[in-house]
């Protein structure tokens, strides 16, 4: 997936729009109450790696997206893909970070920007 194709992903979550609180090198998408469910970026390799681990998946060129994620499914994700990571420049216990073009297939990629958003949307009740 390219950059603005996650954009657009996010996009199709009702009512979000894109905000960019940390410069013009950040889509910060939000949902109608302001509360961020993803950050996209190009990845910034040096402090990426202090940041996520020396180890990680990451290369000049590529782009990262951080989606928050339920506690009891942050290690399974990360476990079970490389590409998956601790939250850059996020609490790591609720944010992970996605290397996209990876080992993480685009559809579970959007799997997890549903459930990002889903965490900080309030359910309508019924």
């Amino acid at each position: 997936m390219k950059k603005q194709q996650l954009i657009n992903e996010c996009l199709q979550m009702p009512e979000s729009s894109v905000d960019y609180p940390y410069g013009p090198e950040y889509e910060v998408i939000k949902n109608k109450a302001g509360k961020s469910f993803a950050l996209i970026g190009d990845v910034e390799v040096d402090a990426m790696k202090r940041s996520c681990g020396q180890d990680a998946l990451i290369e000049a060129g590529d782009i990262f997206i951080n989606l928050k994620c339920p506690p009891e499914l942050i290690f399974i994700l990360r476990d079970k893909y490389r590409a998956v990571l601790p939250g850059y420049y996020s609490n790591k216990n609720h944010w992970n970070t996605i290397i996209v073009g990876k080992d993480v297939p685009n559809d579970e990629i959007k799997k997890m920007i549903r459930m990002s958003y889903d965490l900080v949307t309030p359910q309508k009740k019924k």
